[in-house]
């Protein structure tokens, strides 16, 4: 041990000092120690009264042997595998890694293809360790442009997708596939946990269900009539709340007293773990991805499921009977009591470290402030009551002339989670410029659903079609469909609608009536190809009976 500090030179009075008196200084060699020392606060006081803090209100949820049959780990790094076990068990035919010619002459590699009937799946697989952003979308979009019509796109990220990237798939009828959606899909297949028509289930700790079938596929277009349900689910997700506080006061090398407190409320989900609050507020280093959520700060879904699980209040007990077009799976927590616990812990731990700066009494300028981590101890953070959270969501697939469509609802308080059908694709929204138009109909022909600018409804017949599959009359200016403009105007070769068609009186052929000209000698209406015009600055017309 130095007889004087070796930063300001401070004699010592005591041999065993762990820091410098006047200045702060460590004194105790480092060896392996990292570069800004941590310093931990004292014990909390005896007088506080540590209560068990996670009450479980099923005795089958409070097992300690209870494990996930899958760890998240095995999710990402199987994640192609477990999508492909997924859509087999919901009773799809699967390949893996298919290379497949497109219209454009390019061959598009797809990581897994599913088809059942006359449904095909082309399935993107992304297990990055961010969240996924918009050019994967644009690249994926592409390939299924190119596949050409009659394919359903779904993108499935195991860590997510920014804002730009979700707002682009819904506006390209992609279907998206993040981590809870992961999660509830190979619990539900691999635990056989669905109930069907006719049950009846009684929930407990459950969010009670506000937004009914009915409501969740009635679709506010035109020819919503015309629009099939497919496949609809309600799930009932399990996730927990533990509400907490923290108290620690630690004083610095300079004997001054900073004190550090906190409280809230952390929401875990209970397939795996993952805490829903987001990355720590306050520094330190990040959680594992059983503990935390690695969601990028767009995620609005995971910002969705929080404040749905926080601002409701579940029921003790209701019975729900389900009806014939809807199945229902309720899924088990998958995690023990002991983990909950630990990854509560290990998040108020992580949003509470902080960097505490202090000046010692010798210290000139301001780049002399000294730097010390403060961790707080798990003696400092109490944790209450627990309460476990059901909240019931909707999977909705309507299928509109064989194009289908993807819907997801949080059943208790109606937020939409995710709804392809209800944006234009042929407009975007993109950072700041918001130019989304909501859809008015589907074409009837090719199942695609557009605003009030890109579909027409045809005036004959009444049918909804998109420019793709609309004929536009060359002499009255309407859209038709194809069926109601098929005819061919003689004078212009363009489409020509029944009303607008006329018979020449000499040659007897259709024509539009905007090419009809006057004979100046009978007065006789014809078509362009019976009248013969002559003159420079006064126009003589003579159709051919008269010339």
């Amino acid at each position: 041990m130095p007889k004087f500090c070796p930063e300001c030179g401070t004699p010592l009075q005591q041999m065993n000092a762990k820091f410098c008196p006047e200045c702060g200084t460590g004194l105790i060699p480092k060896t392996s120690a990292p570069t800004v020392p941590t310093i931990t606060p004292t014990a909390p006081p005896a007088a506080d009264d540590w209560s068990e803090p996670i009450d479980w209100s099923e005795e089958e949820y409070a097992e300690e042997g209870l494990q996930p049959s899958v760890k998240a780990y095995d999710l990402g790094t199987k994640l192609e595998e477990i999508v492909d076990s997924i859509y087999q068990a919901e009773g799809y035919k699967t390949e893996r890694r298919v290379r497949m010619p497109g219209q454009g002459g390019y061959t598009n590699e797809i990581d897994v293809v599913a088809r059942r009937g006359k449904e095909q799946v082309a399935i993107e697989c992304k297990n990055f360790k961010a969240a996924v952003g918009i050019k994967e979308f644009r690249d994926f979009s592409k390939k299924l442009d190119d596949l050409g019509r009659g394919w359903r796109g779904v993108f499935v990220a195991f860590n997510d997708f920014t804002l730009d990237a979700q707002n682009f798939a819904e506006s390209r009828n992609i279907e998206i596939l993040g981590h809870e959606d992961i999660m509830e899909k190979w619990f539900a297949v691999s635990a056989g946990r669905v109930s069907r028509k006719g049950d009846r289930l009684i929930l407990k700790s459950a969010l009670s269900v506000k937004s009914d079938y009915l409501m969740v596929t009635t679709l506010p277009l035109l020819n919503k009539h015309l629009i099939e349900v497919s496949s609809a689910r309600l799930t009932f997700h399990p996730y927990v709340k533990v509400p907490y506080a923290f108290k620690a006061k630690v004083y610095d090398p300079t004997k001054r007293l900073h004190t550090f407190s906190d409280d809230g409320t952390v929401v875990i989900d209970l397939l795996d773990g993952k805490v829903l609050n987001g990355q720590a507020r306050k520094g330190g280093s990040l959680l594992n991805s059983l503990s935390s959520s690695k969601q990028s700060a767009d995620n609005t879904q995971t910002l969705r499921t929080f404040d749905e699980v926080l601002n409701s209040s579940p029921s003790p007990e209701y019975t729900i009977t389900i009806g014939s077009d809807y199945q229902i799976t309720e899924l088990k927590p998958e995690i023990t009591k002991r983990a909950v616990e630990r990854a509560a812990i290990e998040y108020i731990s992580a949003r509470n470290t902080e960097d505490m700066a202090y000046t010692t009494a010798k210290a000139d300028t301001i780049f002399d402030t000294k730097h010390r981590t403060f961790v707080p101890r798990r003696g400092d953070i109490k944790l209450f009551k627990s309460e476990m959270v059901f909240v019931p969501k909707w999977a909705i697939h309507f299928n509109a002339f064989g194009t289908i469509y993807t819907k997801e609802v949080f059943a208790h308080s109606g937020t939409v989670l995710e709804n392809t059908i209800e944006y234009c694709p042929l407009h975007f929204k993109l950072g700041a410029f918001n130019v989304k138009k909501e859809t008015t109909a589907v074409c009837e022909v090719c199942g695609k659903a557009y605003c009030s600018e890109h579909i027409s409804q045809c005036p004959t017949c009444g049918k909804w079609v998109c420019k793709d599959h609309a004929s536009v009359c060359s002499s009255c200016g309407k859209t038709f469909c194809e069926e109601h403009a098929s005819k061919i105007c003689r004078g212009c070769h363009l489409p020509l609608c029944s009303d607008c068609e006329v018979e020449c009186p000499i040659c007897h052929k259709p024509y539009g009536a905007n090419h009809t000209l006057i004979c100046d000698t009978c007065g006789a209406a014809v078509c362009p190809g019976c009248i013969t015009t002559s003159g420079l600055l006064r126009k003589t017309r003579v159709c051919k009976n008269c010339s």
